[in-house]
């Protein structure tokens, strides 16, 4: 059996605390590979203001450079090759055509993920085909993550720690010419800083 973590998002940008739950979770888990998955269109997030798609893997490549050359960590392109919004369960299956038979899926989400996950496309079908795995984006939302996993039945909260930072901050941030240090690895700002992104 191998145990695959799969984290998706737009990733616009990425950010230390998409790179310490990724991370985490890797070890948490025990899993032999993660998949970080940018979103080609998301159905969950407003699309304006979503840079290419290539700028956002290559930022996910700087991020992730580290376990990436350890074979742990894989920047997957599969919602690029399937084009169009990128729906979870559509992603999911393809995975599973391509992986080998014995592989387990774990999906990683956010608690803002979590909270409207019965709102997904088809989550009654991801739920059955997956293992779905959560982690509290801020300190305040672990408890509420717990009681609304509990209700939801086969999703597991993560107890990791939180790096309380979001992607429109950083974006905010650079509009407004503050500093992004320490929100971003230093190779992600530099990329950013040299491309002009989110000016």
């Amino acid at each position: 059996m191998i145990k695959i973590g799969i984290f998706g998002g737009a990733f616009n940008p990425v950010h230390n605390g998409h790179i310490s739950m990724a991370k985490e979770a890797f070890t948490d888990l025990k899993l032999q590979k993660m998949l970080i998955i940018p979103s080609c269109k998301s159905p969950h997030k407003s699309n304006d203001g979503l840079i290419s798609y290539e700028h956002r893997a290559k930022m996910c490549e700087l991020a992730f450079a580290d376990v990436i050359e350890q074979g742990k960590f894989e920047i997957s392109d599969i919602e690029k090759k399937m084009g169009g919004t990128s729906y979870t369960i559509s992603t999911l299956r393809e995975l599973k055509r391509i992986y080998p038979s014995d592989a387990v899926f774990f999906l990683l989400i956010g608690s803002d993920m979590l909270f409207s996950f019965d709102k997904w496309y088809r989550y009654e079908s991801i739920l059955g085909e997956c293992k779905v795995v959560a982690a509290a984006r801020q300190n305040s939302e672990y408890s509420d993550m717990c009681e609304f996993a509990a209700e939801m039945g086969r999703i597991k909260v993560l107890n990791l720690s939180v790096n309380e930072i979001s992607s429109t901050e950083i974006r905010d941030k650079i509009k407004n010419n503050e500093p992004i240090s320490g929100l971003v690895p230093e190779s992600v700002e530099s990329y950013i800083e040299e491309n002009g992104l989110y000016e």
